[in-house]
């Protein structure tokens, strides 16, 4: 006759083991599952940061300079005549950007022997004002469609780290978007610049 008793015991064994086993598998499916849920997280993360490094940027188009006595512009204290103390410069949104609030970007302007990196918050940095030229909401800095253009300009003489720019001078306008975006413009001020004139760089 068969031993019953032996026999349920490794029966009863083996079931044990067998559930030990599930419940293994299933904590580490667990732990795979909640990793790449994690992984596909930092992955879209860092996926759309990098799109906006790239796609969110400002265009920069055509940049007028004020020489200090010009009716537009406010007195420069502290300015030579026949310098440019103010820079306009229209911006729009690049191909396939998305919007930008220009208060929260960065802006900085260099020459040859100085540079200054100013705050686009215009409520803290008395260098930088927006003007709404097109399709832009007054009081509003964002640029939410690509009809949109603002015009920002810099007062070079409160700008922290550069000087009223002179005849034949070089300019480097950098733009960057909240999001790292960088836009890069070359100018040059006119060979002679006139007491309250105005320029295309």
């Amino acid at each position: 006759m068969f031993n019953t008793e032996r026999r349920g015991q490794v029966g009863i064994g083996t079931l044990i083991v067998f559930i030990a086993m599930v419940l293994v598998a299933a904590i580490a499916a667990g732990v795979l599952i909640n990793t790449a849920g994690l992984l596909q997280a930092q992955a879209q993360q860092t996926g759309q940061e990098t799109t906006s490094e790239v796609s969110d940027l400002m265009q920069i188009g055509k940049v007028v300079g004020f020489e200090k006595n010009n009716d537009q512009v406010t007195t420069a204290s502290g300015a030579d005549d026949n310098t440019i103390t103010h820079i306009n410069a229209s911006v729009r949104l690049a191909s396939g950007a998305d919007p930008i609030n220009l208060s929260k970007a960065s802006y900085t302007i260099g020459t040859d022997d100085s540079a200054s990196v100013v705050s686009g918050n215009n409520y803290t940095s008395s260098a930088v004002t927006f003007y709404q030229l097109q399709s832009i909401d007054e009081d509003s800095t964002i640029l939410a469609d690509q009809e949109d253009m603002m015009v920002v300009q810099f007062n070079l003489s409160n700008a922290t780290g550069i000087e009223p720019l002179e005849d034949g001078q070089k300019l480097q306008l950098v733009t960057q978007a909240p999001a790292g975006g960088s836009s890069y413009k070359q100018l040059k001020t006119p060979k002679r610049i006139f007491e309250g004139e105005s320029y295309i760089l």
